[in-house]
């Protein structure tokens, strides 16, 4: 009986394993920084070169820095609540032994 359960539930559990690994590779690009950094090495680059101003540059490199920052933040709620953020809302628990 155990062998047709598991031939019945063969289709379910590789469309799980399907959806599983498709959020896994969303939630990576998601976070992926390597991309922003990237951009701003060629940022440096162009303003070296004398392609863009230092005005235009100044602009731009705001923008990838917001960028980066609202990855790290995606990065922490993906991650969920740390001891401290627990702590500081009162659902951290702690015991001491005698």
């Amino acid at each position: 009986m155990l062998f047709l359960d598991d031939i019945l539930m063969l289709p379910i559990s590789g469309f799980k394993f399907v959806l599983n690994t498709l959020r896994q590779v969303a939630e990576e690009q998601y976070t992926d920084s390597a991309p922003i950094k990237q951009r701003l090495l060629e940022l440096q680059v162009e303003l070296e070169s004398g392609e863009i101003t230092e005005q235009e540059y100044t602009v731009q490199e705001a923008e990838i820095f917001r960028e980066l920052r609202e990855i790290e933040k995606r990065k922490r709620e993906l991650a969920g609540p740390t001891a401290e953020q627990d702590e500081q809302q009162g659902s951290y628990v702690r015991f001491e032994g005698k």
